[in-house]
C-alpha cells in the first residue's frame, strides 16, 4: 500500500525491536491528521464521524487534543537528523506554512494516483480485509446513480442534489455511501502522498521537477459519467448535443450489461453469478428504461425547437444543436446496423430524421386553420386562410429554417410535403361531409387552381422544388364525385326548379294580360341559375365545364321545348281575342318573342364549350326557339296585316293612277304598329320586319297580278309604270327606316314598270331576263300578267318574250336561288280569266279605228280615242 509504505523510516519501523510501538505512532499522526479535518468547511461533520468509526485502521485510545502536524514535524526532524542534515526539510516546511491545507492535499492526491499508475499495482484498502482490484477495473469508474433511476424520480429528488459539488465542479449525491467513503480513502491517499513527496524533494530536486511535469498532464481529468437527472438537466435546458452524447454512453453500457448476460460468453466460460442475479437483471431493465425515457424527453425538446424556429429569426443555435443530434442519431444507426448484434425489434435504428419529418408534419397540420372552423357556404373563406397560411409559414421556413439544415437534408422540401399532406388531410376531412354546390364547386376551384398557381406557383418563384414528390391533395375517387354532384346538381335545376319556375309565368300570363308589358323575367331567371353553374365549372377547367355545358344544354333543351308547348297553347286560347286586352295580347307576344334571343346566346355559349358532344340538344334547342319567334312575328304581321288588307284591294284600278291616298292609308298604319313592334328586341325584330315588308310587297303584287287595269296606249303605260315606280320607292324607304333586312325585295316592282313602259322587244326580254334572275320564283304565268298589262296582244312577240322564263326556269340557277329568295310563288294570277274578253275588245277597237281613219276629219281621231280610253 503506497500510504504505509513510503512512510518515514521511523514510522515504517526502523528496527525490529519497536517496530510495534513505531507503527502505532504512524497510525496515531495519521489518525489525528484525519480528526483535525472535521473543523475543515470542506467536509460535513456527520459524515466524518460515521467514517472515522467504520474504519478499524484508526481504532486506538490516541488522544485527540494534539495538532497532528505537530508530530509530523517531529518525526520528520528525526530523519533528517539519523541523515545528517535539516535543511531539505525546512524547505518543505516553508511552503507548506504558506499554502492552504486542503489545497496542498489535492495536489498530493494527485501525485499519488500518478504514482500507483506508474507501478501499475494495486492499492490496498485502508482497512486491509477488501481484496485487491484489476487496475483496468480500478480505472473505470461507475455511473453515479441517482436514486436509482429515473422511474423513481418524481417525489424524491431534493434541491441539495443539484447544488452540492465536487472541487472539481461535479454534481454529487449525498445519499450514496459508496462515493463517500471512497472520497475519504482519497483523503488518506493523499495525505500519504504528501509526505512521499516532500522526502522526495527533499533528496532529489529531479524528481520534483517530474512531479511538475506530471501535473502539468493531468490537468485535463478524465470526463466522469453523469448521472440519469444530470442528463435530464441537460435535456430541460436544451443543451441538447450534449445530452444526447451522454444518453448514447447509457445506452452503450446497457447494451454491454444485455450482453454480458446472454446464455454463454464470447469465450465460451461461465458467467459471474453476480452479473446473471434478479438484482442485476432488474437493475439493467431499468437502465433501459431510464434510456428510452431520457430519449422521449430529448424529442419532446427537439421538436419544440424545431416548432418554435418556424417563426423565431434568432432560433439558429437551438435548431443547429437539433441538426447535430439528428446527425449524430444516424451514425449511432449506421453503426448499429453494422455491428454483429443488429437484431430488429430493439431500440435501433430510432429513426430519427425520419421522426422529425413526422414531427415538421404534425406542426405543418397544427399551424393550419381547423377544420370546424370551416362553416356551410363559407368554405371559399376558409380555403383563403389556409392558402395564406401555407404561404406565410413556406416563406418562414425559407427565411429562418432552411439555411440552418444541411442541403442533403432538402429541408425546404420536408416543409412542403409537410404543408402539403396537412392540405391534404384538411381536404379529405371536408369532404368526408355533405357540402353545399357552391362549397363544391369553391373546393374544385382551390384544389385545381388557387393551389397551383397562388400557392405552388408563388413558392417555385422563390425555392424551387420537386412537384413530383408531392402528390395529389384527394384521391381521383374523391375529385370525380365532387364533379358528379356538380352534374347532379345542374340536372336538378333543369328538371326540377326550372319547371316550376316555367308553371309560375305561365299563370302570370293570363293574370296580367291586361298590362301591356314587352318584357318578362323567365329568360333571365333561368339563365342566372343554370350561368352560375357553368361559369364556376368553366373557370374551374375545360373537361368540368363541358361536362357541364352538355348537362346544362341538354335540360335546357328540354325546358325549351315545354316553353314552347306552353306559348303555343297561350296563342291558341287568345288568337281570336277581341276587346281591350288585344294590346295586352300583342304586348304579351311579343314578351314571349324577346325571351328567345337570350336563350339563343346561351344556347350558342354551351354549344362552344363541346360542339362536337352539344350538336343534338343544341338542334333541338334552336328548333323550339324558331318556332316561338315565328309563332310570335305570325301573329303580329296578322295584326297588322287585318288592317291594311282592305286597302290593298283599292290599288292597280283607274282611280289609282290619279290617287295616292290608298297607298298613303296603308303606310300610315304600318306605321302606327311599328311603334310597338319596335319593341321586339334583334334579332327576332329583323325576322318580323322582314316579314311584312315581304307580306307588303306580296299584296302589292297581287293587285298587280289582278290585271284591272290593261294599258292601251303608250301615254297610259307611262302614267302606270310611273305609279307603280312611285309607290315602290316610297316602301323602299319605308321598310329601310324600319330597318328591314329584306332590301332585294325592292327591286321587283322597278322592273315589272320597266316593263310595261319599254316599246322594242329586246329590251323587255333583258328586264325579263333580270327579273326572272333576281326572283327564280317567277313563273310565265306572272310576266304573261305583266304582258296583259300592257297591252300586248302579239302571239310572237309575246312567246319570245316568255321563252326567255322557260329558259331560266329549267336552269341549275333556279334551283339554287329558289331558297332564298321567294316572293312570286304565293302571288296567285287571276288576270287569264279575262284574256278572251280583252283580246275581243281589242279587236274591236282596232277595227273602230281602221273605219274611223277614213273620214276627212282626222283631227277629231285623237279625243274620240283617248275618251274611249277613260272609258275603259
Amino acid at each position: 500500500m503506497p500510504i504505509l509504505k513510503n512512510l518515514p523510516a521511523r514510522l515504517k519501523g526502523g528496527s525490529r525491536v519497536n517496530g510495534e510501538l513505531e507503527n502505532t505512532r504512524g497510525e496515531l499522526i495519521l489518525r489525528k491528521m484525519s480528526l483535525n479535518l472535521k473543523s475543515s468547511a470542506f467536509e460535513e461533520p456527520s459524515d466524518n464521524e460515521k467514517w472515522a468509526q467504520a474504519n478499524s485502521l484508526l481504532d486506538g485510545g490516541a488522544p485527540r487534543d494534539r495538532n497532528p502536524f505537530e508530530d509530523e514535524e517531529d518525526e520528520n526532524e528525526a530523519n533528517e537528523e539519523r541523515r545528517g542534515g535539516k535543511s531539505s526539510f525546512k524547505g518543505t516546511l516553508d511552503r507548506i506554512r504558506g499554502v492552504s491545507p486542503l489545497k496542498t492535499l489535492g495536489k498530493l492526491g494527485k501525485g499519488l494516483r500518478m504514482s500507483g499508475r506508474s507501478k501499475g499495482t494495486a492499492t490496498p484498502s485502508p482497512q486491509g480485509s477488501v481484496a485487491s482490484t484489476p487496475t483496468s477495473e480500478k480505472k473505470k469508474k461507475g455511473r453515479r446513480s441517482s436514486e436509482g433511476s429515473l422511474l423513481r424520480f418524481a417525489g424524491k429528488c431534493r434541491e441539495s442534489l443539484r447544488k452540492e459539488s465536487l472541487p472539481n465542479g461535479e454534481l454529487c449525491s449525498e445519499s450514496e455511501g459508496g462515493d463517500s467513503s471512497s472520497r475519504r480513502l482519497s483523503f488518506m491517499k493523499m495525505v500519504g502522498l504528501g509526505k512521499l513527496k516532500r522526502e522526495s524533494m527533499a533528496d532529489h530536486s529531479s524528481h520534483e521537477e517530474e512531479v511538475v511535469e506530471e501535473e502539468v498532464v493531468e490537468e485535463v481529468k478524465p470526463r466522469e459519467p453523469l448521472s440519469v437527472l444530470e442528463i435530464l438537466q441537460l435535456v430541460t435546458k436544451r443543451d441538447l448535443f450534449l445530452a444526447d452524447t451522454h444518453i448514447l454512453e447509457l445506452e452503450q453500457e446497457c447494451n454491454e450489461a444485455a450482453a454480458a448476460t446472454l446464455p454463454s460468453s464470447p469465450a465460451g466460460g461461465a458467467i459471474p453469478e453476480d452479473l446473471n442475479s434478479p438484482g442485476s437483471k432488474d437493475g439493467g431493465r431499468r437502465k433501459a428504461k431510464d434510456v428510452e425515457l431520457l430519449y422521449e424527453a430529448l424529442q419532446k425538446e427537439l421538436w419544440a425547437v424545431v416548432r418554435e424556429s418556424l417563426r423565431s429569426p434568432t432560433a439558429g443555435p437551438n435548431l443547429g444543436l437539433v441538426v447535430q443530434v439528428l446527425q449524430q442519431e444516424e451514425q449511432a444507426d449506421r453503426d448499429w446496423a453494422q455491428g454483429e448484434g443488429a437484431l430488429p425489434g430493439g431500440p435501433r435504428p430510432r429513426q430519427l430524421k425520419q421522426r422529425w419529418k413526422e414531427a415538421l408534419a404534425e406542426a405543418a397540420n397544427g399551424s393550419l386553420p381547423q377544420r370546424n372552423e370551416a362553416q356551410g357556404g363559407e368554405l371559399a373563406d376558409y380555403l383563403d386562410r389556409v392558402r395564406a397560411r401555407v404561404v406565410e409559414d413556406l416563406g418562414a421556413a425559407k427565411r429562418n429554417v432552411v439555411p440552418v439544415y444541411p442541403e442533403e437534408y432538402e429541408p425546404f422540401q420536408v416543409y412542403l410535403q409537410s404543408y402539403h399532406q396537412a392540405v391534404a388531410r384538411r381536404l379529405q376531412s371536408i369532404t368526408d361531409d355533405q357540402l353545399l354546390i357552391t362549397d363544391i364547386y369553391s373546393l374544385l376551384d382551390w384544389l385545381y387552381n388557387i393551389y397551383n398557381k397562388d400557392v405552388l406557383g408563388t413558392v417555385s418563384m422563390t425555392m424551387p422544388f420537386n412537384r413530383s414528390k408531392l402528390g395529389p391533395l384527394l384521391p381521383s375517387e374523391t375529385v370525380d364525385k365532387l364533379e358528379l354532384d356538380c352534374l347532379n346538381s345542374v340536372r336538378e335545376k333543369v328538371t326540377t326548379e326550372l319547371s316550376q319556375v316555367l308553371d309560375e309565368e305561365e299563370k302570370r300570363w293570363m293574370e296580367t294580360l291586361h298590362i301591356e308589358e314587352y318584357q318578362i323575367t323567365l329568360a333571365r331567371t333561368v339563365i342566372q341559375r343554370l350561368q352560375v353553374d357553368l361559369e364556376q365549372s368553366a373557370a374551374i377547367n375545360r373537361n368540368l365545364g363541358s361536362r357541364v355545358a352538355q348537362c346544362s344544354l341538354n335540360g335546357l333543351a328540354d325546358f325549351l321545348y315545354s316553353f314552347q308547348r306552353k306559348v303555343e297553347l297561350f296563342h291558341e286560347g287568345l288568337v281570336n281575342m277581341v276587346g281591350d286586352n288585344q294590346d295586352g295580347y300583342v304586348s304579351k307576344t311579343i314578351a314571349l318573342v324577346n325571351c328567345c334571343p337570350p336563350f339563343r346566346g346561351f344556347v350558342q355559349r354551351c354549344v362552344q364549350c363541346d360542339p362536337a358532344i352539344s350538336e343534338d340538344s343544341a338542334r333541338r334547342a334552336n328548333t323550339s326557339l324558331d318556332r316561338i319567334v315565328n309563332q310570335g312575328v305570325k301573329v303580329l304581321s296578322d295584326r297588322l296585316y287585318e288592317r291594311i288588307r282592305p286597302f290593298f284591294d283599292k290599288l292597280v284600278k283607274r282611280k289609282w293612277l290619279n290617287n295616292t291616298e290608298t297607298y298613303e292609308q296603308i303606310e300610315s298604319h304600318i306605321k302606327e304598329h311599328f311603334k310597338k313592334f319596335r319593341r321586339v328586341d334583334s334579332p327576332p325584330y329583323q325576322v318580323l320586319v322582314g316579314e311584312v315588308h315581304r307580306r307588303v310587297l306580296m299584296e302589292y303584287l297581287r293587285s298587280i297580278m289582278r290585271g284591272r287595269i290593261i294599258c292601251t296606249s303608250f301615254r297610259m303605260r307611262k302614267r302606270m309604270a310611273g305609279r307603280l315606280r312611285d309607290e315602290g320607292k316610297q316602301i323602299e324607304v319605308l321598310f329601310k327606316d324600319l330597318e328591314s333586312p329584306s332590301s332585294w325585295l325592292d327591286s321587283a316592282i322597278p322592273h315589272l314598270s320597266e316593263i310595261i313602259l319599254l316599246e322594242d322587244i329586246p329590251s323587255i326580254q333583258m328586264e325579263v331576263g333580270v327579273l326572272v334572275r333576281e326572283f327564280p320564283d317567277i313563273r310565265k304565268k306572272h310576266v304573261s300578267a305583266i304582258l296583259n298589262i300592257r297591252g300586248m296582244t302579239r302571239q310572237t312577240e309575246r312567246q319570245e318574250i316568255l321563252n326567255i322564263v322557260k329558259d331560266i326556269e329549267n336552269s341549275d340557277t333556279l334551283t339554287r336561288l329558289s331558297r332564298d329568295r321567294a316572293l312570286f310563288s304565293e302571288v296567285p294570277v287571276t288576270s287569264e280569266v279575262h284574256c278572251l274578253n280583252l283580246g275581243l275588245s281589242r279587236i274591236a277597237l282596232t277595227a273602230s279605228s281602221c273605219f274611223s281613219s277614213l273620214r276627212p276629219r282626222r283631227t277629231k281621231r285623237a279625243p274620240v280615242r283617248e275618251a274611249y280610253d277613260d272609258m275603259l
